[in-house]
């Protein structure tokens, strides 16, 4: 039983409003080792077509099956078992321009994790991930104000 996997206490404490945010991944290639090897607490961004559509962090993670399977349908591909709950995304486009190249990669495919190199970037430059999220990232000014190319 799925709940068996998950504490449901903590998933009330993380989402109040019983609204949960989840992701998911296949176990492929890397992606396990990229998967244990998160915390709680560490950033996940979204992308897609050269542009951050989100970013979030980690507030716990399970390896289950039969959650995948109930939030996403059996897959042919395999499931998406190895998965996150995150708190409420910042969600918009954010396009990767080449003055964000010292952050973050250009292309990104699949579960990845950023570069050590990226990582010190980031801390150095902004302090810590979430300053970066919302003035790196520009998520706490209005979409208009993004960066643009």
């Amino acid at each position: 039983m799925i709940r068996e996997e998950i504490s449901v206490e903590d998933l009330r404490r993380f989402y109040p409003d019983g609204k949960c945010c989840v992701w998911g991944v296949q176990d492929r290639g890397d992606s396990l080792s990229l998967w244990k090897a998160m915390a709680q607490g560490d950033l996940l961004l979204g992308y897609r077509h050269r542009s951050i559509q989100c970013a979030s962090y980690v507030l716990m993670k399970i390896n289950s099956p039969s959650l995948s399977d109930r939030l996403w349908g059996k897959n042919a591909e395999g499931a998406f078992r190895l998965i996150c709950f995150m708190d409420h995304p910042h969600l918009g486009e954010v396009s990767i321009v080449p003055q964000m190249l010292r952050y973050l990669e250009p292309d990104c495919r699949g579960f990845a994790r950023l570069s050590p190199e990226k990582c010190r970037n980031i801390l150095s430059d902004y302090g810590s991930f979430e300053v970066f999220v919302r003035l790196g990232l520009l998520y706490d000014f209005p979409f208009s104000f993004r960066h643009s190319e």
